[in-house]
């Protein structure tokens, strides 16, 4: 017999069920059941390996015992004549060097435990033929858990790790499962039999979180797997390799599930052993659950470039829109805040983050308590130790509850580690792991929003929108309220929604707008007023003040009590101090100066950031004459380009006076200082 395939074929043919040709296998008629019609699948794996399907249900094993085969004779017999796991390196291998050898996995264990004492759990892994080849012990330490590996090898045994690649745990009961009974993955052998004890079939890998890619998955080939990863980082890192190794592998579909949507109140790190204990071990119930979460899910299909998402409208069950601020920050939502420095916007969303963190009621809402929650804090302007922390700690903060993201770690290929600041445009799923980190996460603070933009041009609208559009997602995924703070451009006109920094895309994207700027009639006054809301009827505006000194001698905010029904156009409008003689046209050299600083730009783009700024074409005009900047065409057939001078090109933008430059006369033409001999025009 020359291989699995073909002991599985002679023996079908002797039990008078004829195998055919089909496609690169064979079908037959299924010998565990009443098959009229052929039902049964024969395919070779790999390493030589069997891949036998009932597509009627029946189990692997009541396949093979009804032809007079067990499972281990799917795979390649290996060197002593005896049938494993597939591959044959997850059994017996020779000794590691320098490392005792036990006659017994029994002796190599109790050598462990005069070390570290006592166990408190152990797990073994076996092949496909029910055969042991290795441990997995635990001990519970002052610090946590702390596990040990056991090996067989061609000797015996010893105290180290198996032999890649490793059997998956339970290997001879997943083999055994129908063909259409779900595996589940956990994260530990622990979770695997609590998931075990209430009727599902479960699986783990040896090593750890991250060690997934040192394990068999053939034989979740042809399988529905879904995956309970642990509630922590490490969890969705491992529940990541799994889904990739298990795609690869042959998973007939992948799902991830999180229990914390079955147990909001799960703890940090808790996984399916703490579910079942929770529930009070009620099998029936537990497994109800589940599995409806698990009808409810996504099947991760893998990236498919240019696959159409589409989702059936009659499919949507209409829902309301959820609020952390009623009616002024939305839940599931991206919502801009844009004022001037120093005018307390970080002052105000940490004042947002302490009654987050403590449930307490809103400024227009203080007898309505919410549960508390958590915060993520992302500021690129404040340290934390000096400002962030004494700010939270007078707001009455309960810091236990709040997280700042200071950077991202970075690993080379040589192990070395490193950390860099965060950026949106490439580190979104660090940012998921965060909010999947805290308990209960519900406000994120991204302040200012434009220090995490990476290389992306926060004057191009399609970039910012390319940008925020995986963020908005995020927000919507994780119920979170996103609040991204920005500053207001120099532009002293035109409707407030032009006003934020950079492209108006910032703006586009929110759902909601909030405008922070002083009151005209009280210069210690701070105005809160809705830009826009696509969500909710304007609600106005409000106001606050900042003590200047309140828990620990650090100001916090005081808000008023009464509704605020200024506009934040007519509060943005001549908003800036002239006093010094600058004007539009200044703000718009301004403004220019800085837009062209990197390099020529487009024409047709500087007006269109222009006018997105707030500025007309016509002060645009004036703002050009008076910076000299140069307009040439580039190459016969290209576009139009705008740049500064040449002593200009990399200077960091100035401020303009009336003594830089001239005034206009008709028809906007620049006019020679008046120098007593008469003002012809120089410019056009």
């Amino acid at each position: 017999m020359s291989g699995p395939v073909d002991r599985i074929l002679e023996a079908l043919r002797s039990n008078g069920s004829e195998p055919r040709p089909a496609g690169s296998g064979w079908m037959a008629r299924c010998p565990a059941h009443d098959d009229r019609k052929p039902s049964l699948s024969i395919n070779a794996g790999d390493g030589g390996r069997a891949l036998v399907t009932c597509h009627a249900g029946c189990a692997v094993d009541a396949v093979c015992s009804a032809i007079g085969l067990r499972v281990p004779d799917l795979f390649t017999p290996d060197a002593d004549g005896r049938n494993g796991s597939a591959p044959k390196t997850s059994g017996r291998r020779s000794s590691v060097a320098g490392t005792k050898t036990f006659s017994t996995a029994k002796e190599a264990v109790q050598a462990l435990e005069r070390r570290h004492g006592t166990r408190s759990g152990q797990w073994k892994y076996l092949d496909a033929s029910g055969a042991p080849v290795g441990l997995v012990i635990r001990w519970e330490s002052s610090t946590g858990k702390d596990f040990r590996p056991v090996s067989r090898t061609s000797d015996g045994w010893q105290n180290c790790a198996m032999p890649t690649p490793r059997p998956l745990y339970g290997l001879p009961d997943l083999l055994a499962a129908p063909v259409n009974a779900r595996v589940y993955v956990t994260e530990g052998e622990k979770a695997a039999d609590a998931a075990g004890s209430v009727g599902l079939v479960a699986t783990t890998s040896a090593g750890g979180a991250k060690a997934a890619d040192k394990s068999d998955w053939t034989p979740l080939a042809g399988r529905d797997v879904v995956i309970l990863p642990d509630h922590d980082e490490p969890g969705e890192r491992y529940a990541e390799d799994v889904m990739r190794l298990a795609t690869a592998a042959g998973a007939k579909s992948v799902r991830v599930v999180r229990l914390v949507d079955l147990w909001p109140e799960m703890p940090a790190k808790g996984d399916m052993a703490d579910y079942v204990q929770h529930r009070g071990g009620d099998a029936e119930a537990i497994r109800a659950d589940i599995e409806s979460l698990v009808n409810r899910s996504a099947i991760y299909a893998g990236p498919i470039d240019g696959t159409p998402v589409l989702r059936r409208i009659a499919d949507v069950k209409p829902e309301p829109v959820s609020w952390l601020w009623p009616g002024r920050f939305a839940l599931g939502k991206l919502t801009l805040i844009a004022g001037d420095p120093g005018l307390g916007k970080s002052f105000l969303t940490l004042d947002m983050a302490a009654r987050v963190s403590t449930g307490a009621g809103w400024p227009d809402r203080r007898n309505e308590r919410t549960p508390p929650a958590g915060v993520l804090i992302l500021s690129a302007e404040d340290a934390i130790a000096d400002t962030i922390r004494p700010r939270l700690d007078a707001a009455g903060a309960d810091v236990e509850r709040i997280m700042a993201l200071e950077a991202i770690r970075t690993v080379t290929d040589n192990g070395r580690e490193s950390v860099r600041g965060f950026d949106l445009s490439q580190d979104m799923a660090a940012l998921e792991r965060a909010i999947r980190t805290l308990q209960d996460c519900r406000l994120v603070v991204i302040d200012p929003v434009t220090a995490y933009l990476g290389r992306t041009d926060s004057h191009k609208n399609a970039e910012i929108r390319g940008l925020l559009a995986p963020l908005s997602e995020l927000a919507e995924r994780h119920r979170v309220a996103v609040v991204a703070v920005t500053h207001l451009n120099k532009s002293g006109g035109g409707p407030a929604i032009y006003r934020a920094m950079g492209s108006l895309a910032f703006a586009a994207a929110a759902r909601a707008a909030w405008a922070v700027s002083k009151d005209k009639a009280d210069p210690q006054r701070r105005l809160l007023l809705p830009i826009k809301n696509n969500i909710a009827p304007d609600a106005g505006g409000l106001s606050y003040r900042i003590q200047p000194a309140g828990v620990g001698g650090c100001p916090s905010v005081a808000w008023d009590p009464d509704p605020v029904n200024v506009s934040a156009d007519d509060a943005l409008s001549g908003d800036r101090d002239h006093d010094d003689g600058r004007t539009e046209r200044d703000d718009a050299a301004e403004w220019l100066r800085d837009f062209l600083a990197d390099g020529p730009r487009q024409s047709k783009d500087v007006e269109q950031n222009a006018r997105e700024a707030g500025y007309s074409i016509a002060t645009l005009r004036r703002a050009r004459a008076a910076l000299g900047v140069k307009a040439t065409k580039a190459g016969l057939d290209g576009p139009w380009e705008c740049s500064l001078p040449a002593e200009d090109a990399h200077l960091p933008p100035k401020a303009l006076t009336l003594g830089d430059v001239s005034a206009f006369g008709v028809g906007e033409r620049l006019r020679a200082p008046d120098t007593g001999s008469g003002g012809g025009a120089v410019g056009g």
